[in-house]
C-alpha cells in the first residue's frame, strides 16, 4: 500500500474523473456505499500505477518519486481490486494496462456527464418468441445500445407485450395481437407522448414480421422514433461504421395483375411465393447475398427506409392503388421501418403474410391494414 501523502486536490480530481467508481475493467463498482445495506460510505481507495516505491508493484527507479502524486498515475479502485493489481495480479497487468484501463474508464465518464437533456430517450420493448429464439431486453443491454448518443429516461422500459402463436388458432392470434398492440401502444405511448418532457423513443422490437410492419405504422415518421436491430453477435448496439448495402429492385413484366412485393433480405423466398401465387405481379427487394446478419448499421437501414418509400409509391402508383400483398424475410429492424415509412392516406393498403410452419407450411394471410381516410 503507498506511503505517499497524497494531496486532498489530487485526491478529488482521481474521484470525480473517476465518478466514484472502481477503474479497474468490468468491475465499475460504486465506492461510495455499501454494496449489501447501500448505506453511504467510502470504501475506495488510491492506487498507484507506477508505484510510489521503486520497489513497490510496478515501480521505477526514475519515475516512482516523480509520479506518487500525479493524479494521471494514480486510480480509484475499490479494495479487491486495489489488492489483486498489487499482489496476486502484479505480473498480469502491467503499468501500460492500467494506464489504459484508467484512460477508458474516465473517457466513458466524460462522455456520460456532457450529455445534453435532449439525448434522453424512452426505451420500448415489443417482444414475443420467434422460434426457438427469445427476445433479450434486459436493461444493461438495452442501456449499452443506447449509449453514447443516447441515454434512458429511466431503468424500466416501456413493455408493449407479445406472445407466440399456439397450435391450430391462427386467425385468433392475430386479431388478439394486433387488438393488444394497438391497446398497449395507445394507452403507454400515443395517448401521454404529448405530456413527455423528453418526446424521443428507443425501439427494441423480436417479434413475427406482420406484427413489427404493424407497430412501425402506429410509431410512424410523425415520431422521433430511434430503431435498433437485434445481432447474432449479441446485444442490440450499432456498429459505428457507416456501411452501405446495395437494395436490388426486381420489377415485374406486367404490373396489372394482383400487386405482391416480396422482401428477400434475410432468405431468398421469391420462388416459394411465386409458386403460391403464378399469376401476380411480384415485385421484389434483395440483396447480392440475403443473410439475416446483413444490417449492422443505422446506415444499413437509413438506406433500406428510403428505398422502400421509393418503391411503394410507384407500386401504388402502377397498380391503382390495389392492395398489396407483402411477404416478408427481412431482420426485425426492416420490418419496423417498413411500417415506419409506409404512408397511410397514400400508400396502398395491406395484406401482411406470414409463414405457418406449424400446421400447413404455407403462407396465410396474418394482418391488414387499411388506408386512414
Amino acid at each position: 500500500m503507498s506511503k505517499t501523502n497524497i494531496p486532498k486536490d489530487v485526491q478529488h480530481e482521481v474521484w470525480w474523473k473517476a465518478a466514484g467508481r472502481c477503474e479497474f475493467k468490468g468491475c465499475n463498482k460504486p465506492l461510495y456505499k455499501h454494496g449489501i445495506t447501500l448505506d453511504k460510505c467510502k470504501i475506495s481507495e488510491l492506487a498507484h500505477i507506477i508505484g510510489d516505491s521503486e520497489n513497490g508493484p510496478r515501480g521505477d527507479k526514475d519515475l516512482s518519486k516523480a509520479l506518487a502524486k500525479d493524479p494521471k498515475n494514480i486510480m480509484l479502485l475499490c479494495p479487491e481490486c486495489h489488492k489483486y493489481i498489487d499482489n496476486e495480479g502484479k505480473d498480469k497487468y502491467t503499468a501500460e494496462m492500467l494506464f489504459d484501463m484508467k484512460k477508458r474508464h474516465e473517457d466513458r465518464i466524460a462522455k456520460l456527464t456532457s450529455l445534453g437533456e435532449d439525448l434522453q430517450a424512452h426505451a420500448v420493448t415489443y417482444g414475443s418468441k420467434i422460434g426457438n429464439h427469445n427476445p433479450d431486453f434486459s436493461f444493461p443491454q438495452i442501456q449499452d445500445a443506447l449509449l453514447p448518443d443516447f441515454y434512458p429516461v429511466n431503468d424500466t422500459p416501456i413493455d408493449l407485450g407479445g406472445n407466440w402463436p399456439t397450435l391450430k388458432e391462427w386467425d385468433e392470434y392475430w386479431k388478439r395481437e394486433v387488438e393488444n398492440l394497438e391497446y398497449n401502444c395507445k394507452d403507454k405511448i400515443l395517448d401521454k407522448i404529448d405530456r413527455w418532457e423528453y418526446k424521443r423513443i428507443a425501439l427494441f422490437g423480436f417479434a413475427p414480421m406482420p406484427l413489427l410492419v404493424k407497430l412501425g405504422t402506429m410509431l410512424n415518421n410523425k415520431h422521433e422514433v430511434e430503431v435498433y436491430q437485434k445481432q447474432r453477435t449479441g446485444g442490440w448496439k450499432w456498429s459505428q461504421e457507416k456501411m452501405r448495402t446495395d437494395y436490388i429492385i426486381n420489377r415485374p413484366e406486367n404490373t396489372q395483375s394482383v400487386p405482391i412485393l416480396v422482401l428477400s433480405l434475410s432468405f431468398p423466398i421469391r420462388d416459394r411465393i411465386k409458386s403460391q401465387n403464378p399469376t401476380a405481379s411480384i415485385w421484389e427487394m434483395t440483396i447480392e447475398t440475403p443473410n439475416p446478419d446483413f444490417l449492422r448499421s443505422k446506415q444499413q437501414l437509413y438506406d433500406f427506409g428510403r428505398k422502400i418509400e421509393l418503391l411503394l409509391d410507384e407500386i401504388t402508383k402502377a397498380s391503382n392503388g390495389q392492395s398489396l400483398n407483402l411477404y416478408l424475410s427481412v431482420p426485425v429492424a426492416c420490418a419496423i421501418e417498413f411500417g415506419r415509412v409506409w404512408m397511410q392516406k397514400a400508400n396502398s393498403p395491406l395484406k401482411i403474410y406470414d409463414f405457418d410452419k406449424q400446421e400447413e407450411n404455407i403462407d396465410k394471410l396474418a394482418i391488414t391494414i387499411k388506408n386512414k381516410k
